[in-house]
């Protein structure tokens, strides 16, 4: 999670956006109290195409479109997809905690695309550690993507509480996944994410930029042999999970993919991996509006973590 600034304001409607390759979503939702266990409640829930990687346009165009609810510096997160992040699992690095993240840039630069100048980086903690080891999984995305985006969203609010990772966002959805499970999540063009959930918390996250065609193969396709790679995939999260990390088996495979041939991934899965399949259901308060397809699972999940983190910030003061 890359943290911003710090603020003093105390409105209770969120707004947050998620980027992605292709589009922009918005989500409004309002606080219904201080306690971040308490379901908010959804306003709005929209999105917009985007081109040519023009995502303050769109920004501007939601923003306009809802202006009544941005008044008076509403909480603000970023939800960064796939595409716009890498994640990247390595050793803490032998520092206080507090010089960790400006530490990163230097320490991922041979591990990721990026010069170290036009990184931004943060990090959590990896949830399952081996004897010996002490690794964290930083989230690393460009300074020149960012920059416009915050500034048109400072245009919006001073109340910006963070940027975080499609991973960390979808993490929020499934906090009641008690058993090991393996969840395949893919929308639109972004790569897929591969994650493992345990007792309500991530576990892996894998993100596999090779199945970013799943959710638009044809029925036939996929009767073909389509989302056989998917099969694979989830086998490997569910081996490093059992073997590497020495856990539980997986028995479960959530799949919240945006398809409308949904019968023929079950089947594949089914008749590959032997385990229970089932699709992921959206939390109740967010039904109503919800697309259905998955691809506010992002802008959703950054809800409850920008109420997560007002929480925390109001503690702290």
């Amino acid at each position: 999670m890359i943290r911003l600034w710090r603020a003093k304001h105390n409105n209770r409607l969120v707004l947050t956006y998620a980027l992605a390759s292709g589009f922009v979503s918005l989500a409004i939702a309002e606080f219904a109290d201080d306690d971040a266990n308490h379901a908010p409640a959804l306003i709005v829930s929209d999105h917009l195409e985007v081109s040519d990687g023009n995502w303050v346009a769109a920004i501007k165009t939601l923003t306009a479109k809802y202006g009544r609810y941005t008044k008076n510096n509403p909480v603000v997160l970023v939800v960064l997809g796939p595409s716009l992040y890498q994640s990247v699992q390595l050793e803490r690095p032998n520092l206080p905690t507090e010089e960790i993240t400006q530490a990163l840039r230097y320490n991922l630069r041979d591990l990721v695309t990026l010069p170290p100048a036009d990184i931004i980086a943060d990090y959590y903690d990896a949830p399952v550690q081996l004897a010996g080891q002490d690794k964290i999984n930083a989230i690393v995305a460009d300074k020149k993507v960012l920059e416009p985006v915050l500034k048109e969203l400072h245009q919006i609010s001073e109340n910006i509480v963070g940027i975080v990772s499609e991973e960390q966002a979808i993490a929020q959805l499934f906090a009641e996944q008690v058993e090991p499970a393996v969840l395949a999540y893919q929308h639109d063009l972004e790569p897929a994410l591969l994650q493992v959930y345990q007792q309500g918390k991530l576990q892996v996250n894998r993100v596999v930029r090779s199945l970013e065609q799943l959710s638009q193969l044809s029925a036939d396709e996929i009767q073909l042999g389509g989302a056989a790679p998917l099969s694979v995939e989830v086998q490997r999260s569910a081996d490093y999970f059992e073997r590497q990390l020495r856990q539980r088996p997986i028995r479960e495979v959530i799949i919240a993919v945006g398809t409308n041939n949904r019968q023929g991934i079950n089947q594949q899965l089914d008749e590959d991996l032997g385990l229970t399949s089932r699709w992921a259901d959206y939390p109740q308060w967010a039904q109503e509006l919800a697309a259905g397809d998955f691809s506010d699972f992002p802008v959703l999940g950054g809800v409850l973590l920008a109420q997560l983190l007002r929480a925390e910030r109001r503690e702290v003061a």
